[in-house]
């Protein structure tokens, strides 16, 4: 498989994106990068690890390959400080877009933390763990409904939570990048109005402050065609072929793996 890495050709490469999958138990991870312009076999680079150093080896594993790092302009990312700033650093040209998958993902596990905390406390509605994880306007079964309806008539704080998640909604059928600005600055005003003063909703105040640093790079997701949708996918794929090996015990076994099944590699047969 490594062999047929080598001789990828990365000289058309212009948008990428990047995210960590679990490798092993006790925060183990490998980061992968992807091509977003690739309809098919997307996976670039996989390394072991997560951070600065991980974005500075795919450069150069990127221009070891006939790529151009100054020609890569646009990266979708994560909100983490570290990846962004290495993004800064390393990929000159490029705009930062951070998917909004991850922004939804940031107030879905505030209303997680809520309900953890408050559940010490107070006896949680039946079916409260899952419901507050669905969209409300997905494929809610009765029970999710019961539940939802439940934690707005006992007050709860995890109910409170879950409302504010919900109405990033609005801010996302945002037809234009200005139109978006506007609803997110009114989101982040709304939801701080409603988490104030209960420190049970201490979470989702976090969750506001890290938007509210972010907006620029949210906002560039109305300008762009990329999203981080393929490479949540992709993981997906890897951490079955993981569970189906029952764990790797090197991470160069599954980087191998994660290669294989989404690398343009072609027939390996060839490399051996």
């Amino acid at each position: 498989v490594h062999r047929a890495v080598a001789r990828m050709d990365l000289s058309s490469v212009r948008a990428v994106a990047f995210d960590e999958t679990a490798a092993k138990r006790g925060h183990r991870y490998i980061t992968v990068f992807i091509d977003l312009d690739r309809k098919e076999e997307p996976v670039l680079f996989a390394t072991p690890g997560k951070g600065k150093d991980c974005v500075r080896q795919f450069r150069r594993f990127l221009e070891a390959h006939g790529g151009d790092g100054a020609a890569i302009a646009e990266v979708v990312c994560d909100m983490s400080r570290a990846f962004q700033n290495a993004v800064d650093e390393t990929f000159e040209n490029a705009s930062q877009t951070v998917d909004w998958f991850h922004v939804v993902q940031l107030f879905t596990d505030a209303v997680e933390s809520v309900r953890r905390s408050e559940a010490k406390q107070t006896k949680m509605p039946k079916g409260a763990r899952w419901a507050t994880v669905k969209g409300g306007d997905g494929p809610l079964k009765d029970r999710d409904r019961d539940a939802l309806a439940e934690l707005e008539r006992l007050g709860l704080a995890t109910g409170e939570a879950y409302k504010i998640k919900e109405k990033l909604r609005w801010v996302r059928k945002a037809a234009t990048p200005q139109a978006a600005r506007w609803r997110l600055t009114r989101f982040l005003n709304h939801a701080e109005e409603m988490a104030a003063g209960d420190e049970a909703l201490a979470p989702v105040r976090k969750a506001i402050a890290t938007v509210r640093q972010q907006i620029d790079r949210i906002i560039q997701r109305w300008y762009s065609t990329h999203s981080n949708a393929r490479l949540e996918g992709l993981n997906s794929t890897f951490q079955a072929a993981r569970h189906r090996a029952r764990g790797y015990s090197s991470p160069a076994t599954f980087i191998a793996m994660i290669y294989l099944l989404a690398a343009p590699i072609g027939d390996i047969s060839k490399s051996i």
